[in-house]
This record gives C-alpha cells, sequence and structure tokens, in this order.
C-alpha cells in the first residue's frame, strides 16, 4: 500500500518539474562573457558536487547510511548503486559583479537560475541495475550592454543585447559488478541563441531611423555520455569485541561526453523602426530578412578522471562514511566548437578539482550536528572563453554541508537530505580588461522512498 507521503512527494515533483521550465525561461544572468560559445556554462553538476570542488567522476554515495542517497548524474556508472527511488532538485543563487578597465567602471547582477531535476531508481537491487532521468541546464546567454561613441559628427548609441541558452533532458542506466560500475547517459541537448544589435544616431538637424540587426538559433541533438568508476579496498582493521570495522577504500573514476554536431535553424532580420509612445517597436522597412536557415553547431567533446578515497565505519547498525577526499581533472576541447563553420573567441579549457568531506561522528548520535556531513573544495584552470586574446584564469574556492531532515534508521522507508553548497569564484585576472567575481548558493532536496514494498501480512 503505498504512503499518503509517497504520493505528496510525487505529486510535488510534478509541480517541481513545471516550475523548472517558468524560472528557467525568466533567468537573467547579465553577462558579457555569455556572447561566446553556447553562453555561460552554468555548473550543471549536484550540489553534493559543488561543495567538494566540482568532483563527480569518482564521486558516489554507496549505501552509507549517513549519507543518503543523491543522483550523480554526471557519472551515470552510479545509477547502479541506487537502493531507493530517489528525487533531487536543485536551486541556485547566484551574484555576479563584473569590473572593467577601460571604460572603468563596474556591475552587478544577481538571479535565480534551476540547477536541476532529476528521478532515480533500481531496476533491480540484485543484479546492481539502475535508472535515472531528468532535465538540466548547460549554458545561459543573457546580456545587455549600451556603449555611446562619435562618428561623423554625430553621436551613435549602440545596444548588444543576448537571450537564451542549452538545456538537456537525459536518461541513463547504470550496472554494477561488485568493484565495477559502468553507465551511459542519453537524450536530447536543445537550446536557443538570441543576439541583437541596436543602433540610434542623435542630430540636432537630421533625422535618422533607428536600426536592428537580430539573429536568432534554435538547435538540438541526441547526446551520449558514457561512465566508469571501480572501487577496491586499500585497508581493513576488524575488531573483534564489538565485531565492527574500519576500511580504507579507493574509488577511481572516468567520463566521456561525446562530441555533439547538432542541427540548427536560424532566422536573420535586419530592419529599421521608430518607437512609439507606449516603448513599442514600429518597422518602418525590412532591409533583408531570412528565415529557415539550416546549419550545424558542433559541441565539443568533454574528459573527466578522478579519484576518491574514503574512510568506512561498518557495525551492528550499519555501513557509515567517516571521510572522503578526492582529486579530479576535466578538460573540454573548445577550440573545435563551431557555429556554421565559424569559430569563435574561445580555447580549450581545463580545471583541476579537490574536495573533501567528513561526518564526525555518523554512527554515535551523540548530536545532530555529528550527523551532518561537512565538506569543501577548491579548483582552478582555464577558462574556455578567449576574447581578448589573453585567456581567462578560471579559480574557485567552495564550502557546503548535507542536513538530514531525520536520522536513518533500517525500519524507515524516508530518507530527505537538504544538501548546501556556496561557491566563491573569480575569472580573468590582471591581464584581462574585463573581470568577473561571483558567489553562487546551490540548495539541493534530496528526497528518498522504497516504493512497490511486498506485503507480509493481509
Amino acid at each position: 500500500m503505498q504512503s499518503v507521503s509517497s504520493t505528496t512527494g510525487r505529486l510535488a515533483f510534478v509541480v517541481s518539474f513545471i516550475s523548472f521550465f517558468a524560472i528557467s525561461s525568466s533567468a537573467q544572468v547579465n553577462s558579457p562573457f555569455s556572447r561566446y560559445g553556447l553562453g555561460n556554462l552554468v555548473g550543471s553538476q549536484h550540489a553534493i558536487s559543488r561543495s567538494m570542488g566540482g568532483l563527480s567522476a569518482a564521486y558516489a554515495d554507496g549505501n552509507n547510511y549517513n549519507v543518503g542517497q543523491a543522483i550523480n548524474f554526471n557519472n551515470p556508472a552510479t545509477y547502479g548503486s541506487n537502493y531507493m527511488v530517489t528525487y533531487d532538485l536543485g536551486l541556485s543563487i547566484d551574484s555576479r559583479k563584473l569590473k572593467s578597465n577601460n571604460p572603468s567602471g563596474t556591475f552587478s547582477s544577481v538571479y535565480l537560475i534551476p540547477s536541476y531535476l532529476a528521478v532515480s531508481f533500481p531496476l533491480n537491487k540484485a543484479k546492481g541495475l539502475g535508472l535515472a532521468f531528468g532535465l538540466r541546464p548547460i549554458t545561459r546567454v543573457n546580456y545587455g550592454i549600451e556603449s555611446r561613441a562619435r562618428l561623423a559628427g554625430d553621436s551613435v548609441g549602440t545596444i548588444y543585447e543576448g537571450t537564451g541558452g542549452t538545456n538537456q533532458a537525459f536518461i541513463g542506466i547504470g550496472k554494477k559488478w561488485k568493484n565495477l560500475s559502468v553507465g551511459l547517459n542519453t537524450g536530447y541537448t536543445f537550446g536557443r541563441k538570441e543576439l541583437s544589435t541596436t543602433k540610434t544616431f542623435y542630430n540636432d538637424t537630421l533625422q535618422y531611423f533607428e536600426s536592428k540587426s537580430a539573429t536568432q538559433t534554435n538547435f538540438g541533438k541526441v547526446f551520449l555520455q558514457l561512465g566508469v568508476q571501480y572501487e577496491f579496498t586499500l585497508s581493513k582493521k576488524e575488531n573483534a569485541t564489538d565485531k565492527s570495522a574500519k576500511s580504507l577504500l579507493m574509488r577511481v573514476g572516468a567520463t566521456a561526453s561525446l562530441q555533439q554536431n547538432m542541427n540548427a535553424v536560424q532566422s536573420i532580420s535586419r530592419q529599421t523602426f521608430v518607437v512609439n509612445a507606449a516603448g513599442g517597436l514600429i518597422e518602418v522597412d525590412s532591409i533583408a530578412k531570412q528565415d529557415n536557415i539550416k546549419g550545424t553547431i558542433v559541441m565539443p567533446a568533454t574528459y573527466d578522471a578522478g579519484f576518491m578515497i574514503m574512510r568506512t565505519l561498518t557495525n551492528s547498525r550499519g555501513n557509515f562514511q567517516l571521510w572522503s577526499a578526492g582529486l579530479e581533472f576535466t578538460t573540454t576541447q573548445w577550440t573545435k566548437y563551431r557555429y556554421y563553420g565559424q569559430p569563435d573567441a574561445l580555447n580549450n579549457s581545463w580545471a583541476l578539482k579537490m574536495g573533501a568531506q567528513i561526518s564526525p561522528n555518523p554512527d554515535g548520535g551523540t548530536s545532530y550536528l555529528s550527523n551532518v556531513n561537512y565538506r569543501l573544495g577548491f579548483q582552478f584552470g582555464k577558462d574556455y572563453i578567449n576574447a581578448d586574446g589573453n585567456g581567462l584564469k578560471h579559480s574557485s574556492f567552495t564550502l557546503g554541508a548535507g542536513f538530514p531532515i531525520r536520522k536513518w534508521r533500517n525500519y524507515e522507508t524516508q530518507y530527505t537530505v537538504i544538501q548546501a553548497a556556496v561557491q566563491f569564484g573569480k575569472r580573468g585576472s590582471a591581464v584581462n580588461n574585463i573581470t568577473e567575481n561571483y558567489t553562487q548558493l546551490t540548495l539541493g532536496f534530496s528526497l528518498s522512498d522504497v516504493w512497490f514494498i511486498k506485503r507480509k501480512y493481509d
């Protein structure tokens, strides 16, 4: 028999799924860096990964009672460890501050954006087979820049605007054989990129019509991501008195997101216009207009590889993770990016990530805080954008924690954890004209439940 809370949880997921699209479509980024490529990468990772410097290739929850279960959709090999049905929802508040040397100035923006929405469940626990599906944003395009200049004695105002972004609807399957886990994600990558330039001429004696040039591109294609993990024991110490054991484990992992040649359709318009009293645009003349221009956008491949070391405790109460630490390297071949056959001001990106997690006393139950999982991380590397030819250095420091709503009990069928992550980052250095500092707060909600329980009594 299904519980009322289970039904409520599923209804909440449907509402969240609809809200995801509503919030995503209205998210404001206001970053000129999003002009390049397919936009700003929004860091589509789980809150746990974000709080640990971005570690995901070798991270997995396993059956550790103090961690619960979250969906590591960045490595589908982890789906084989699913032991409960889990809903995962993440939301982020992003605050950015741009600093420009020439012209001198600072610009700030704050926005709310959905981070991910996913569901996972075991297909066959005995055979280590699990499945997950969901939706997550990959990039965001949203900026507005205004400039003024003199041209042949007249003043010219120019407004550069961009909107859009890229999303992934994914479904994946994972299989676990003892220490080895493999998996794959597939689905559909889709998005839109709309860029426009509006020019206004100011003259005391002559009247000029305002002009606007706009390009809108819609694109999409099936994608494929592969993942693998392998875990082995480094050491194990047993205590015969209380029949407990402490183990030191190591897990290595890797993922590969293959290159995509996405199908695209583009519309181009060039027009002059006037502004009416209500602020709307009235077209004067359509200089050029062309629809249904077909082409290809090349999304480059991404590779991740890393390892994690974990200390676990096994006793009569269950299996608990005391601490874990890891290192990971990721790279994307952005020089292979093409937009209708044209490259952009991009370079190959890379990042070295480090992270750790500790739970002070997960099996003792002395206090609530002793059961919280505390996390920190750091990463540095090279950003994919190369707007001024000097490249962009990128670094960030992260903090986070996993707060269980209630303690795990073997006889309970529900387990809920609020995952929190804070990231402090910077793009650019003294060699760049424009640098960006940002702070991102992510809240993730991992709601787990056991379905289809076989009744023992009639």
